[in-house]
């Protein structure tokens, strides 16, 4: 995924500047967080970039861990590329995964061995619909 993180990064900066946000990389702080955008109010969210190779990849999984716990300001964006198309940008608030729904979000406790859980999105022609409610557009006001 090295080689779409880059790409993703500056895709979804161009987005949200679009849009109307400030928006810069994390240089420090928490685990987990690697945009900070604020809005003309004040208002700010914490974004954790996840680029996707949708041709390759069926789900991504998220290692708990590394995400650290949801929260109202914590997002993912998902970022799907797939060759000769415009990459596709979900916004996921990060409280979506505490209350999975078995069809396109799961969560996977590994008892003793924390450090291998992880919530895992999943990605697929029938599952579109669901997952397209959080596309940048749908999902854009609630970083206002």
């Amino acid at each position: 995924m090295e080689k779409y993180q880059k790409q993703a990064i500056d895709l979804l900066k161009s987005e949200m500047l679009n849009a109307g946000f400030e928006i810069n990389e994390k240089e420090n702080g928490r685990e987990g967080v690697d945009l900070l955008v604020k809005s003309s109010n004040g208002k700010q969210s914490e974004v954790f970039l996840q680029p996707m190779d949708m041709i390759a990849l069926q789900s991504m999984k998220i290692p708990k861990e590394m995400l650290g716990e949801p929260n109202d300001n914590l997002w993912i964006a998902l970022i799907g590329f797939i060759p000769n198309t415009e990459p596709l940008i979900f916004l996921i608030p990060s409280k979506t995964l505490v209350k999975p729904d078995d069809y396109i979000f799961f969560e996977h406790n590994v008892g003793q061995h924390t450090y291998l859980s992880n919530w895992e999105i999943k990605v697929f022609a029938n599952g579109m619909g669901k997952l397209g409610e959080y596309i940048i557009y749908n999902q854009i006001d609630n970083f206002k």
